[in-house]
């Protein structure tokens, strides 16, 4: 069942009329066949009016329909009904279902409903509004940038930095920065984890890649045949890429969430087994010994058949229905607790998994090491300390364990109090809480790993890397004195083969001996001391982000100046790394409006000094990236404050003109110098389970949506 719809604001368009948007955000990007079937007109049509909207250099390329449709549905979400919407795509109904709810929570990020939007149909535009065409169509020429490279990665091959014989010991584990959040298996690997890319992580010393699972995708499923049918191709293709991984020295991991959910209709054909169901979704009672089997008979045969497979990475306190308490269940249309579990604590439940898992893992005979992720082992989920420690020492010895080193990190920020989940290089741990877990895991003899994030976080996504070193390696530093030296270094962001790879690799193999002089030489080489000064100005900065989760995921820095404003109220809510509009109030929670955006003028302030320091640098390829990077990331945290005070002064435009209109100008330029900065780089505006958050075209609907908002300011207050 598709998200249902709701009939909200639509978004505020520059132009006439709503196909021209359609056709403005899709030609070259979608082919011409599909945008004439939606509007109901010929293919000629469209390419005229693409033409008429200087577009007709513009050539057609299948990778955004391969490698970027869930841009194109962000795109078109506010735009099209999921009729025209499907059509656009290519989707049938199971297609679109599976990108919305499988592919990372998508359904989540774009508000949880689809808004209601009128069939978008071509009719021949009035004479007026081909007068305003034709001055939108001027802009665009200004503004439309010359051979931007989406999806152009890695295509250049990079000096070598490290001996690759020398970064054996220790795990450091990182997710593909191309690996698909989806199903992987139903790619070819080698698209997502081409040989360039596998080769840099080889010469930066990483030695494993995880990405996501479904075990009844991989392994025969007794309670819903249909989900593996296809298992023995996946198993297949894991293979292929297992293989082309083991020739640099990687292995790979697979995370799973498991046993999963099925849905409450399909869980019918088993009464028995039922346990809690949540939102129509049913639990497989873990107690039940037929669940058990499965789960460690699936595993086994998995690992059985793909000889080589690195491990699995578990997860057991996730957002996703597995065990029946893998959560405190909030209230429910049905409020059903499995009668089984009911009173069981969550710990057990969560051992239990892991151990079984464990279990099956060694009796298949192979070397693969299941790395537990003890996110949620925590107050978080409402566990109590005590459970904790339970959970913890009654692991299988075999396990590695893996703990969010920031967890519960308490913070300050502008005076307000705060604590850390996970996602922050801003704030580097370990925590108390996370120490403990550690002295635990190590007193019972476990191996220990410390999920970081390393790059980037949720903090900034939409650059390759934040130039942040010095916050790195402090972080690393202090997991060293605790005996940590074992890293899982990014969730789905941050897998991009940055110089933050090499510090962590070259920290690993000697932290008593290392040298961050020495390290900035060998990446700046002369320009090393002010390359180092600028580092220092940025993690300054940084060190002030004000940090909260509402910020981390619904504030605007994510689309960055793509996003889409108006002078009235919109009347919706922001969603997580998706849509920002105007409802400040909530994503500056806890932080009173003033301190939200004193913290970020701090960090600006900071960081612009750094920018001067790199100013007066000549470039190299290095130089260029960090560039780059440094001025993006600046771009998109100014951006945050520039929406946060235009949806705060807009409530009183008269009042607040003059504030509102040096806004507008600033978000303005801000959107042209990042329009500026997509040519250099495919990586900017990239995080693999988003694709690209915005390309050139909602940047330059954004410059011409700006100077439309200082039209109507003026005539709002009544100047000409």
């Amino acid at each position: 069942m598709l998200p249902p719809v709701k009939k909200v604001p639509l978004q505020r368009e520059i132009f006439p009329r709503s196909w021209q948007t359609v056709v403005f955000r899709n030609y070259g990007i979608v082919s011409t066949d599909k945008i004439a079937k939606v509007l109901s007109c010929s293919e000629e049509t469209v390419q005229a009016e693409a033409a008429r909207m200087g577009l007709s250099a513009v050539k057609y390329s299948g990778v955004w329909e391969k490698r970027g449709y869930i841009t194109i549905i962000r795109n078109n979400w506010y735009l099209l009904p999921y009729e025209q919407l499907s059509v656009l795509l290519g989707f049938d109904e199971d297609r679109m279902e599976f990108v919305l709810y499988k592919e990372d929570f998508l359904d989540v990020k774009l508000g949880g409903f689809k808004p209601f939007c009128p069939p978008v149909k071509y009719s021949p535009l009035t004479e007026e509004e081909k007068r305003t065409t034709t001055e939108r169509v001027k802009a665009i020429k200004r503004l439309y940038p010359e051979n931007t490279r989406p999806f152009r990665f890695f295509e250049d091959k990079k000096e070598d930095f490290v001996n690759p014989d020398s970064f054996n010991d220790g795990l450091r584990i990182i997710h593909g920065y191309l690996t698909p959040c989806g199903d992987a298996l139903a790619e070819d690997d080698e698209r997502y984890l081409p040989d360039g890319l596998l080769s840099e992580y080889r010469k930066q010393g990483i030695n494993g890649v995880w990405m996501h699972g479904l075990l009844s995708a991989l392994s025969p499923y007794p309670f819903d045949p249909e989900l593996s049918k296809d298992y023995k191709e996946k198993r297949r293709k894991l293979k292929k890429l297992v293989d082309r991984c083991a020739e640099y020295g990687i292995k790979v991991y697979l995370y799973l969430n498991e046993p999963r959910f099925l849905p409450i209709d399909k869980a019918q054909k088993f009464p028995s087994l039922i346990g809690a169901v949540y939102q129509g979704k049913a639990c497989l009672c873990f107690e039940k010994e037929e669940v058990r089997e499965y789960l460690y008979s699936a595993v086994k045969d998995l690992f059985s058949n793909v000889k080589g497979l690195g491990g699995i990475i578990s997860i057991t306190m996730s957002e996703n229905p597995t065990h029946c308490n893998w959560m405190d269940f909030p209230e429910t249309e049905s409020n059903h607790r499995c009668p089984v579990c009911k009173d069981i604590p969550a710990d057990r439940s969560a051992v239990a998994v892991n151990n079984v898992i464990a279990k099956a893992i060694r009796d298949s005979g192979s070397d693969g090491k299941l790395l537990a992720y003890l996110w949620g082992w925590t107050s978080y989920m409402g566990w109590t300390k005590e459970q904790t420690e339970r959970a913890v020492r009654a692991l299988d010895k075999d396990i590695i364990a893996v703990c969010v080193s920031e967890c519960e990190l308490g913070i300050v920020k502008g005076g307000v109090t705060g604590r850390i989940i996970d996602y922050s290089i801003s704030n580097y741990g370990p925590s108390d809480i996370t120490k403990f877990m550690f002295s635990v895991a190590q007193e019972t003899g476990h191996r220990c790993v410390a999920k970081i994030q390393i790059n980037n976080s949720w903090e900034n996504s939409s650059v390759p890397y934040l130039p942040v070193y010095d916050l790195i390696l402090s972080h690393l530093q202090n997991l060293n004195e605790i005996g940590i030296r074992e890293y899982m270094l990014t969730w789905t962001l941050g897998g991009y083969p940055s110089p933050v790879l090499d510090l962590v690799a070259e920290y690993s193999r000697d932290g008593k001996n290392f040298s961050a002089e020495k390290w900035y030489k060998k990446h700046y080489g002369t320009n090393a001391d002010r390359v180092r000064k600028a580092v220092g100005h940025f993690c300054r900065g940084f060190k002030e982000f004000p940090f909260c989760i509402a910020c981390l995921y619904d504030s605007p820095k994510t689309l960055g100046p793509a996003n889409l404003w108006d002078l009235k109220a919109e009347g919706k809510t922001s969603s997580m790394v998706c849509y920002a509009f105007d409802d400040y109030e909530n994503w500056i929670k806890p932080y009173p409006y003033g301190v939200y955006t004193s913290q970020y003028k701090k960090l600006l302030s900071s960081w612009e000094e750094g920018l001067k320091e790199l100013d007066v640098i000549s470039d190299d390829r290095r130089l260029s990236e960090l560039k780059i990077c440094a001025e993006a990331a600046y771009i998109h945290f100014k951006a945050d404050l520039l929406q946060t005070e235009f949806s705060f002064y807009k409530r009183e435009p008269k009042k607040y003109a003059e504030e509102l209109r040096a806004i507008l100008k600033e978000e303005k330029a801000i959107a042209e110098r990042l329009l500026k900065i997509l040519p250099k780089s495919s990586a900017v505006g990239f995080e693999t389970s988003n694709h690209y958050f915005y390309n050139e075209r909602n940047l330059i609907e954004k410059v011409l949506q700006t100077e439309d908002l200082l039209k109507e300011l003026n005539r709002l207050n009544g100047n000409s």
